[in-house]
């Protein structure tokens, strides 16, 4: 049984690829999209499915951080992991979603990654 499903989007395939490989070797479900389009349309269907996303902040159309935000009002449990190569912070989220949001810079490890899902998932 998995621990904890988990919607990752990032606009790099290799990246998505990498961690989407990882993750599920850690016992993670994963839904990898490669675009905030395709991950809001799957959240929105069943949002009550994911207790983690897991986003890059800067992708084209959609910015990830304006996706967390979208998704967070439609679950009060989701977890967030933004991700970015840039400096970013979550000061701007509302306390709501701040509490539940973690940022990591890239380039991280992989360990780095389990970290901080482990972190936001043992905050429930």
């Amino acid at each position: 049984m998995a621990r904890a499903t988990v919607l990752l989007v990032d606009d790099e395939p290799s990246l998505v690829r990498l961690l989407e490989k990882f993750l599920i070797q850690r016992d993670f479900e994963v839904d990898a999209c490669l675009g905030s389009a395709e991950a809001l349309e799957k959240f929105t269907a069943t949002p009550q499915r994911y207790e983690l996303v897991i986003a890059d902040v800067n992708m084209p159309g959609l910015a990830g951080d304006d996706l967390v935000l979208l998704m967070a009002g439609m679950s009060d449990s989701v977890r967030i992991l933004l991700t970015s190569g840039l400096p970013f912070s979550t000061e701007r989220f509302p306390e709501g979603v701040r509490s539940r949001a973690v940022f990591l810079q890239k380039p991280f490890l992989p360990k780095m990654i389990i970290e901080a899902v482990e972190k936001l998932l043992r905050g429930k």
